[in-house]
């Protein structure tokens, strides 16, 4: 989200620009949020041709958070209440594919979002949407054939009942 320039050519992304995305104002110790007013800033340049930020790009940049900070990449959710944090374990949900450790090796972060991201998808709208499922196997399917994979079958989904606000929207 940083704005390049001739005077920041690496981008530049302060607070207070940052804040003007999100519609928030005030100090620190008083943030306001304003529903409704999120904007792209004045002045705001999108990244140069032959530094597009893309698909790839958004992948290795969160492995690259996920090594400097895991706690970003842990999966669960609260239980119901405050402070009622439960996790659900790599290897369970992906039956053994992924895990904690290998998950921030190489490109299995990206195999594993790409994979995912193809399974998510509701299986009685594809006829609908063929044209986009088609473009979408076009990209996801040559990547995972570059990043010689690990094969991700399934999703345990059944260790996300547990949380209120899970649900599976499915037109099957």
């Amino acid at each position: 989200m940083a704005n390049k320039s001739e005077e920041y050519p690496e981008g530049r992304l302060d607070r207070e620009v940052l804040k003007s995305f999100f519609s928030i104002t005030g100090p620190e110790e008083d943030l306001v949020y304003t529903p409704g007013h999120e904007r792209i800033p004045d002045n705001w340049y999108k990244r140069a041709i032959g530094d597009e930020y893309g698909l790839v790009s958004v992948l290795r940049e969160a492995t690259s958070i996920g090594i400097a900070h895991p706690e970003f990449l842990s999966v669960g959710g609260n239980t119901g209440e405050v402070n009622t944090f439960s996790g659900v374990d790599f290897a369970d949900l992906t039956g053994g594919v992924f895990d904690a450790t290998t998950l921030l090796k190489g490109n299995n972060l990206g195999c594993f979002v790409l994979q995912a991201a193809v399974m998510a998808l509701p299986t009685g709208v594809a006829g609908l949407v063929k044209s986009v499922l088609d473009r979408l196997y076009k990209v996801v399917n040559p990547l995972l054939d570059e990043w010689d994979c690990p094969q991700l079958q399934e999703i345990n989904e059944s260790l996300l009942e547990k949380f209120p606000g899970y649900s599976r929207y499915s037109a099957q």
